[in-house]
């Protein structure tokens, strides 16, 4: 098993670990004596209603993305909670959870609507435990399953520096864990997310929150669409629900102009990239979200002038194609969520050449059918392969009768990796065509 399969092993096992755990908390009960309160909120990255049973009755209904729902009484016992689409018939998860009695919870449902998760978060802690006035509680849940594990930071809200000499308050917080409660003083706080062990791979920028005085509460960090960014909410205990929402998107440019053209472009006056040379992949760089102007260049000389919409926490490839004299510009939206199967990984081309034929790609001879003719300046959708034995990559045209490009691993090596999402680019004109494979997870 590779180092990244056996941490996608532990990521989801520590998802499911999480909810039973977190299910489990706040003693015995399920005797069916007395009552227990229950909350709801839906966290999920792709469901924007659900209903929530618990038995055979719906006790939450419609239940909108990032909203919260009023606490209802329950009789303490062990339920089958059920999910679904608001006014569906098929669950789309089904679990048993144990609701203590006397017991205060809030149900946080999360993950992507393929593969949801339940954890019930006991908020039963006594404030007269905090025995400062001047500080509150605080713990952290990492609600995903596709970004990895992250480090938290909360510095002053005017701190503008770099994280390199900063610790996080919380590091390593892996897939899934909640961790345990720490004391922070009381008062406004940047809050930033990152990587593990990258802080400058920054996933989340809040410039200022607030913890509160002698109160208990749970930071949750939920994936972005695009599966690096995330998003945060603050819960109190028993009490309100601050939504912090990211406000940032990834963009990258790829440039695929003849004549080895340099590609430049900007979003919203901020510049992605200064001088790409054709055939070139360039880096990931934030951008603000929202519908702003987009300029590309190519050696130069403006070519393209557009107004686009930047979705929050999504991923973005600018693709720069054509001859030198009239290029063409697409958007193209990434998907850079990890594999739900910790053995496999996720791949999918991209054709910026300058042949006005389609495209295919296939893995150790075999034609994906997601990857099969895709036209100039596309992309195709991800193909989901085993990753170990992957040892050559081909990408063909209907009329040649040799591949374009072909990639083989080394002896006794793969050439994918497990839990790895990847992007075959097809550049340059068509007497030489440049193929690239980019790891971009």
């Amino acid at each position: 098993m590779t180092p990244a399969s056996s941490s996608r092993r532990l990521a989801l096992l520590a998802a499911m670990a999480s909810s039973l755990l977190l299910a489990a908390c706040g003693g015995g009960g399920g005797d069916g004596n007395g009552n227990t309160t229950l909350r709801a909120i839906n966290l999920t990255t792709d469901l924007p209603s659900l209903d929530l049973y618990a038995g055979d009755t719906r006790r939450f209904s419609a239940l909108a993305t990032d909203a919260i729902a009023a606490g209802v009484s329950l009789e303490a016992n062990t339920y089958t909670v059920e999910v679904k689409r608001a006014g569906a018939a098929a669950p789309l998860l089904t679990g048993s959870y144990t609701l203590a009695k006397d017991k205060n919870y809030t149900a946080i449902i999360w993950g992507r609507e393929t593969a949801l998760r339940v954890s019930t978060l006991p908020e039963d802690e006594n404030v007269d435990d905090i025995t400062s006035t001047t500080a509150g509680r605080v713990r952290f849940f990492n609600a995903t399953t596709d970004t990895g594990a992250v480090d938290v930071f909360l510095t002053p809200t005017d701190s503008t520096g770099d994280l390199g000499d900063v610790q996080p308050i919380r590091a390593a917080l892996t897939s899934g864990s909640l961790s345990g409660f720490s004391d922070q003083g009381a008062a406004n706080y940047r809050l930033r997310v990152t990587g593990s062990g990258d802080p400058n791979d920054v996933r989340l920028d809040i410039p200022s929150i607030t913890i509160p005085a002698k109160k208990y509460v749970t930071l949750v960090i939920t994936a972005g669409a695009g599966g690096v960014l995330v998003n945060g909410t603050l819960i109190e205990q028993r009490a309100g629900v601050t939504t912090l929402k990211n406000t940032k998107a990834r963009v990258r440019v790829v440039a695929s102009v003849g004549a080895a053209g340099n590609v430049s472009a900007s979003l919203g006056g901020s510049t992605i990239v200064g001088a790409l040379r054709s055939p070139g992949v360039g880096p990931y760089t934030l951008v603000n979200s929202g519908t702003q102007e987009l300029i590309v260049r190519a050696n130069g000389t403006v070519f393209s002038t557009s107004s686009r919409t930047i979705a929050p926490g999504a991923d973005y490839t600018l693709l720069a194609y054509g001859a030198e004299t009239a290029p063409t510009v697409s958007l193209l939206t990434d998907d850079n969520r990890l594999p739900s199967i910790n053995t496999r990984a996720k791949i999918r081309l991209v054709n910026g050449l300058a042949l006005s034929e389609a495209l295919t790609m296939q893995v150790d001879y075999l034609t994906q059918t997601a990857t099969s003719d895709i036209a100039r300046g596309t992309a195709s959708a991800y193909a989901t392969v085993t990753a170990a034995g992957s040892a050559r990559l081909d990408i063909t045209s209907p009329t040649a009768v040799d591949p374009l490009f072909t990639l083989t691993a080394a002896t006794s090596s793969n050439l994918l990796q497990a839990q790895g999402v990847y992007t075959v680019f097809m550049l340059g004109g068509q007497t030489t065509p440049a193929g690239r494979l980019s790891r971009d997870r």
